[in-house]
């Protein structure tokens, strides 16, 4: 597994398909996570401060995005670009679909350190232009019709959704919602919980703007992987302009 530059191939490439919208529009495209970072790993002290909410459980990764001390990257590509400013993490692209995790992650992963099973991830958000999502990402594995696959939280203002992806752009939509108000430039707050039940299926649910609003579940659980944050362009390669606040990922308590 490569660091966090997953994203920028994402970037770059453009390829696949994955839904984005409603079930009335067109299927947009998904992206190609080629040089992903997926990591089996132990608790990651955060290296940056943690994010203003009190989390749940122990923090296991948190970052406020002053700079690239945890490796997500730096990308001045065909499709897009990635850079700090003004203390946040900027992506620039119309290249279909980005998925990003930090390579320190990816890293704690590859050495079988990475414990991140039962984990709530959040992230705060502007999308300042475009019609895409925005959201978290958890559990990403390798897949056995693809090199990963993941559970994704993402959102737009009339649209959200809890979705089981892979890399080869297959989509399994686990819930949906169009009743979801996120005016275009205004901070929004996503947080995605992660859990394996006693039942044995991952149960899975999202908040916005730290307000229940979604609720699915797996009984074929995706296994111990990385987190990270997530979007694509709609309509496919139109142009989607995101500032990224904060990230955190805290253990399930």
């Amino acid at each position: 597994m490569k660091p966090s530059y997953l994203i920028s191939v994402i970037l770059m490439t453009a390829v696949g398909t994955v839904a984005c919208g409603d079930d009335d529009e067109a299927t947009p495209t998904a992206t190609d996570p080629t040089p992903q970072t997926t990591a089996a790993a132990t608790i990651v002290a955060p290296t940056t401060s943690a994010p203003s909410a009190d989390p749940a459980g122990d923090v296991l990764f948190a970052d406020t995005f002053e700079d690239d001390r945890n490796g997500w990257g730096l990308v001045d590509g065909e499709f897009g670009t990635t850079s700090y400013a003004d203390g946040d993490y900027v992506w620039v692209f119309t290249g279909s679909g980005a998925h990003w995790l930090p390579s320190v992650l990816g890293d704690q992963y590859d050495a079988g350190e990475l414990e991140m099973l039962d984990v709530v991830v959040r992230a705060d958000v502007t999308i300042d232009n475009g019609g895409g999502v925005a959201g978290v990402f958890c559990r990403e594995t390798p897949d056995t019709d693809a090199e990963w696959q993941w559970y994704e939280f993402v959102a737009r203002d009339g649209y959200a959704a809890i979705r089981r992806t892979d890399s080869e752009s297959n989509l399994d939509v686990l819930a949906e919602t169009d009743d979801v108000s996120l005016p275009m430039g205004e901070p929004f707050t996503v947080e995605a919980s992660c859990v394996d039940g006693d039942d044995g299926t991952a149960q899975l649910t999202m908040s916005v703007n730290d307000e229940p609003l979604l609720e699915a579940s797996d009984d074929d659980p995706l296994d111990n992987g990385v987190s990270g944050i997530q979007a694509y362009t709609y309509p496919v390669h139109d142009q989607i302009d995101i500032r990224w606040h904060e990230f955190s990922v805290t253990q399930s308590s």
